[in-house]
């Protein structure tokens, strides 16, 4: 499926939300400092044929326009989602010029001045045929209808304000097991493992509908001429961002960053470990001298070597070994909450790993700036250190 340049991209009856998409194409310039295009900058609906030079403007796009493959006068070549978020980026500023080939040769190309900045390429004998931008984010390298190099970038959220049109997929992760679509007939639908675990009542046939992530806290199903089909009816929560969670849920957050609606129930966060002495609580003034002076965690006294257990389904994002202050440590995230545990003995998980409430990831100890075995315990909830113990709950 190949398709022709044109100033812009194609769409099926929806002049009001393109606009916005297009709109939202020209702030992404604006964001990271693009040098002025060529007047009629070229714009590859889905689909580029090899042979493809992709000048400073020039970018390839997903069928409905929501993602979209910039090659920016910077030299950065940058693939954009919903709301600007920066998917992928081969970090190649300072190239001011370069191009982006798709050869014929297997390979896309970074060139500049005749001279290759950076390459993504794949062995073997025939000949490259398209480079396309997918509904669900990823990007691939065609030779026929095999696909030769892939690129597995995806979007997990909106933020209040931006649509999801239809044809486009957010993803939990790289993988395909957790997944939210806008479907084309006019159902929002949430799939695990391909089963539809979730969809709107919204019937069949509300072609080019879409859904809104809106700014008064409402997540909203409209058809194409702006009628509402579907609600959450959670105005009052205010703006915040709809996720698709790696713990199987779909959650709308309000702009507290709270809960205010989701696909399945939330049983909520365990405490990691299975004791319920607390030797320091959140908020303790910890006496002159120490930095911070107020405690930001709360402590759990145990022994070295206690298990330390993630608090649900939730991704590890970060696994640090020897930190000054809090030794050996472990983030992860759940949703919009992390949780942090410090001065480990030994980590057992690695970062970008799935975890369940079952799963042991580290063992307790008095590494870093410790005065004694425990577990160090913070939370924070879209970015704010909180109380620990009014958000997780003792085994």
């Amino acid at each position: 499926m190949s398709s022709t340049p044109s100033t812009v991209a194609r769409a099926r009856r929806l002049p009001r939300i393109v606009a916005t998409v297009a709109a939202l194409a020209v702030a992404a310039g604006a964001l990271v400092g693009m040098a002025e295009p060529a007047a009629a900058a070229a714009v590859y609906t889905g689909s580029a044929p090899a042979g493809t030079t992709l000048e400073p403007g020039d970018s390839v796009t997903s069928p409905n326009g929501q993602f979209r493959l910039v090659m920016q006068g910077d030299g950065n070549l940058v693939e954009y989602g919903i709301g600007n978020a920066v998917l992928w980026a081969s970090n190649t500023p300072g190239q001011s010029g370069a191009v982006a080939v798709i050869g014929r040769n297997r390979a896309l190309d970074l060139m500049r001045n005749g001279k290759r900045v950076a390459r993504w390429a794949s062995a073997g004998t025939t000949q490259s045929t398209r480079f396309d931008v997918r509904g669900d984010g990823t990007m691939a390298l065609f030779a026929g209808s095999s696909a030769i190099v892939n690129w597995t970038s995806y979007q997990d959220r909106v933020p209040a304000g931006n649509v999801i049109l239809p044809g486009t997929t957010l993803r939990a992760d790289q993988s395909n097991a957790r997944t939210l679509t806008m479907m084309g007939n006019g159902m929002l639908v949430q799939r695990l493992n391909g089963a539809v675990a979730w969809l709107t009542t919204t019937t069949i046939r509300n072609y080019n509908a879409y859904a809104s992530v809106q700014k008064d806290g409402n997540l909203v199903v409209y058809s194409a001429q702006g009628k509402a089909l579907w609600a959450t009816n959670t105005s009052r929560a205010g703006g915040g961002q709809l996720l698709v969670q790696v713990d199987n849920n779909v959650v709308l957050y309000g702009k507290s960053d709270t809960r205010s609606w989701s696909t399945r129930p939330v049983s909520g966060l365990l405490w990691p470990v299975a004791s319920t002495k607390i030797s320091g609580e959140y908020g303790d003034d910890r006496g002159a001298g120490h930095v911070p002076r107020y405690h930001q965690g709360t402590d759990a006294a145990v022994g070295t070597g206690t298990p330390v257990y993630a608090s649900a389904t939730g991704k590890v994002t970060s696994a640090v070994a020897n930190n000054p202050t809090f030794g050996n440590y472990v983030v992860v995230t759940y949703g919009m909450t992390t949780v942090l545990t410090a001065h480990l003995s030994v980590i057992q998980v690695k970062q970008g790993q799935i975890v369940s409430a079952r799963t042991q990831i580290a063992k307790s100890g008095n590494t870093g700036q410790s005065t004694g075995p425990h577990v160090h315990v913070e939370v924070r909830q879209g970015g704010t250190l909180v109380d620990p113990l009014k958000v997780l709950h003792f085994r």
